[in-house]
């Protein structure tokens, strides 16, 4: 019997406990998940409301970024429509704060101070379909992106892959992933609850 992506999250999670690690192109599975209707925006719905309850900035620029985003997602919620306009506004901004290049070994290298700022970047580029780095929103691949990013960590033991605070991480994508094809199940069962609405907090 094949292998569902439940089944492969599953042993993502369980090779992290059992060796402290696992290499994060493992969650290239997701890519396929993704290609589904509706999955990669709820993802990054989802995506922003993680980062505004982890989230812990370094300076009131940053801050007040992350507040924006909060504004907006809370709007989206409340008003069921995603404010494109103030998106691409904030997404600019997002941009503008951390603009800064320096080139090593004669290649370009966007230096990032603020990675949680950097995520919810990157998660309205898919909301806006921008293709900067992914394909815009319409590429599964901006997904798996976006959760390597949210999900790698550096470690002296392991490098940069799948270890530490990952695990935590994996395991709500995990939880994502089960709650958001049980709302599209409820769907077609005739239910006609919002596929991107619960995604504005993250599950527990």
């Amino acid at each position: 019997m094949p292998k569902t992506i439940h089944d492969k999250l599953a042993a993502i999670i369980a090779g992290i406990e059992q060796t402290g690690s696992a290499e994060t192109l493992r969650l290239t599975v997701l890519k396929k998940w993704f290609e589904h209707e509706g999955r990669l925006t709820a993802f990054a719905f989802w995506m922003l409301a993680r980062v505004i309850e982890e989230a812990k900035v370094s300076s009131p620029e940053a801050e007040a970024l992350l507040e924006e985003t909060k504004t907006l997602l809370g709007d989206a919620g409340e008003k069921g429509h995603f404010d494109r306009t103030e998106a691409r506004s904030l997404r600019q901004r997002l941009h503008d704060f951390q603009s800064e290049i320096r080139y090593v070994h004669s290649t370009a290298v966007r230096i990032v101070r603020e990675a949680s700022l950097m995520r919810v970047e990157e998660a309205l580029d898919i909301l806006l379909g921008y293709g900067l780095g992914y394909g815009g929103a319409d590429c599964p691949a901006g997904g798996y992106q976006l959760a390597a990013r949210y999900c790698e960590h550096y470690d002296s033991r392991h490098g940069t892959n799948l270890n530490g605070p990952a695990l935590a991480r994996v395991q709500a994508i995990a939880a994502f992933v089960a709650q958001q094809e049980g709302l599209e199940t409820a769907s077609q069962e005739g239910n006609q609850r919002s596929l991107s609405g619960p995604w504005l907090r993250p599950p527990r």
